[in-house]
């Protein structure tokens, strides 16, 4: 049983890059662009893991066509004590295109945790991310729209992408989004300046515009009201439709706007590594 029992992992001590995404409102497509991006990265030849962490609409198991695959899921991880065996963990997942997935039961979702036991979730989700990060190249997270989970494995992180649509309520949803996710970043990450020798480098969170027509004044609007840089843009994508009709994940044809938006981020990433 690959679970528990290893010695904490340090920042310094992971082998590879942990990119989550966080979506600004309903409906933006946060988790298709996180399956694409994994799908991107195996396709690449890199070894990636992509983890659902919200408990109340997470998908990934249907966005990667798993729905009736058998493997773990979420529910088998209730015992997790210390960092996991990410190898022996991602042996245990349902795979697609190369990427081992840890989702909710079915792909439909799994219970919202009960009185008292949401903050033993909680504590658990570093474990699990630190130990699939140390065996894997990228670990990819879908995260929901409030702060608790992101500040559970903020430490983790190395870059935090917040999907946006192009309407005005969306609009006005990622200007509240945004300066929360920053404010979680900035705050765990001072906090682990203060007794860390290495201190961790500080990040900014990333944008993604996703509507039928992305004009550049718009993409200009949001990086100088939001001071934040917008990373990439997604179009209208009807390839989308034909892959989910065939059961694929997002990407996996290697070609459209979300396969150009998810390779975007990804030498972004690798820029980013290399820089650091």
């Amino acid at each position: 049983m690959p679970l528990g029992g290893l010695v904490p992992l340090g920042d310094g001590g992971r082998m590879g890059n942990v990119i989550a995404f966080v979506p600004a409102s309903g409906g933006v497509g946060a988790s298709t662009l996180a399956a694409a991006v994994s799908v991107r990265a195996a396709a690449a030849g890199r070894s990636v893991v992509a983890v659902d962490l919200d408990h109340l609409s997470g998908c990934l198991d249907i966005v990667f066509g798993l729905e009736q695959q058998p493997g773990w899921r979420w529910p088998e991880l209730d015992d997790v004590a210390g960092v996991v065996d990410g190898l022996g963990l991602a042996d245990e997942l349902p795979v697609s295109c190369g990427v081992p997935v840890l989702s909710g039961r079915g792909g439909l979702g799994w219970e919202a945790p009960a009185d008292g036991e949401g903050d033993r979730w909680a504590e658990c989700l570093p474990d699990v991310v630190a130990g699939l990060a140390d065996a894997h190249d990228l670990t990819v997270l879908d995260l929901p729209r409030g702060g608790s989970v992101l500040a559970a494995v903020a430490l983790l992180v190395d870059a935090v992408v917040v999907v946006s649509g192009t309407q005005v309520p969306q609009l006005a949803a990622t200007s509240a989004v945004v300066p929360g996710v920053r404010g979680v970043l900035r705050r765990l990450r001072d906090a682990r300046r203060a007794w860390e020798a290495e201190p961790l480098l500080p990040i900014e969170p990333w944008v993604v515009l996703r509507g039928d027509r992305v004009e550049p004044d718009l993409e200009d609007l949001v990086m100088d009201e939001l001071d934040v840089p917008v990373v990439a843009t997604v179009g209208d994508d009807r390839r989308l439709t034909a892959e989910v009709a065939e059961g694929l994940p997002p990407g996996a044809r290697g070609r459209g706007e979300v396969v150009r938006a998810a390779d975007e981020l990804l030498l972004r990433l690798v820029d980013q590594a290399i820089a650091a």
